[in-house]
């Protein structure tokens, strides 16, 4: 299933052609803020509109959201408890740090973020730290000549299934954490072209948004298996806690809502009607809620909401800067 990375780059890049990536969150470069950032000291880590007491039952689970933040200047990782108290800022670097991912151990993150190569120029990379802020590194001793997004924990804890993007083609890969080898994911006979990758509870599947930006398919034994077709783009399948749905979002009439869909029967449901954006899902450990980012409230905030009908929905951020991409822990 699985091919030296290396073996097949020249080929590839001979190959691909130029395509316009539709990331989750539908921003051609999602390391570019969407606007200018606020002045910081006109924020809070502590909003005065939040609710004047969290919901104790929730707040003493242990459960963490991490999620991107213009609050300090730039875009750094925060987490927070479901509530959206006891936030914590992670990282305070000069670049942006985002699509951040838990380890199913809650022990590690990672994310991406700028690199020069040897040539001086930027691009995306991996990079890793303890969930509490500490052991910052790359992911690979050496930066590459490409762009690294979205990297998603094997079950294990041993590697990262992500998106290579090369020629402006995406490519579903894998990363070995001990090595930092970088091998492409082999199926039909073929390197499997897609993006938006993550594993299944299991660690042997893979669910991924086919090149074309409207296919969500998955490799699973060597075999890519269609599961879905759509009009429009979709992005940022991931699987429930129990393997038996998967959230995604979809473009509607131009603007982008969240859907989730059950594998055994093909059952899809529309959990957000929003006229804007509501977008990277992420399920709670037990599969009952799921936190999501949306631009309902003006910027981007995150908010969650029950993941069987959409409502109870419960704003857990109250910036005037922009909170995006919010992964909850397992």
């Amino acid at each position: 299933m699985l091919r030296s990375f290396g073996s097949r780059l020249p080929q590839l890049l001979v190959l691909a052609a130029s395509l316009a990536l539709v990331a989750c969150d539908g921003a051609a470069d999602p390391l570019a803020p969407a606007d200018a950032p606020a002045d910081p000291a006109e924020e809070s880590l502590v909003p005065a509109d939040q609710p004047a007491a969290p919901d104790l039952a929730l707040a003493t689970t242990g459960q963490r959201i991490v999620f991107s933040s213009s609050r300090k200047g730039g875009y750094d990782l925060f987490k927070m408890d479901p509530q959206g108290y006891t936030v914590v800022p992670l990282t305070s670097l000069a670049t942006y740090e985002t699509e951040p991912a838990w380890s199913y151990d809650n022990k590690r993150i990672a994310m991406i973020r700028p690199r020069l190569d040897a040539s001086n120029i930027e691009h995306s990379d991996i990079y890793l730290m303890n969930a509490d802020g500490t052991n910052k590194h790359w992911a690979r001793s050496l930066p590459s000549s490409f762009d690294i997004r979205y990297p998603s924990w094997s079950p294990d804890g041993s590697r990262l299934v992500v998106t290579v993007i090369l020629g402006g083609k995406p490519y579903v890969a894998t990363l070995k954490l001990a090595t930092g080898d970088l091998a492409f994911v082999w199926a039909d006979g073929h390197v499997v072209e897609g993006s938006d990758p993550s594993y299944d509870p299991t660690g042997q599947k893979i669910i991924y948004v086919h090149s074309s930006g409207k296919v969500v398919s998955q490799v699973f034994n060597g075999y890519i298996y269609g599961l879905f077709v759509e009009p429009t783009f979709v992005g940022c399948p991931t699987f429930s806690p129990d393997g038996k749905k998967i959230a995604f979002t979809k473009v509607v009439a131009g603007n982008v809502d969240i859907y989730v869909r059950t594998l055994a029967t093909g059952a899809t449901y529309r959990l957000t009607t929003y006229s804007g954006y509501d977008g990277e899902p992420t399920w709670s450990p037990d599969g009952s809620r799921i936190a999501f980012e949306s631009t309902r409230s003006g910027k981007s905030q995150i908010w969650t909401m029950n993941a069987a009908t959409g409502g109870s929905l419960t704003r857990i951020t109250h910036t005037a800067t922009d909170e995006k991409k919010p992964a909850w822990s397992h």
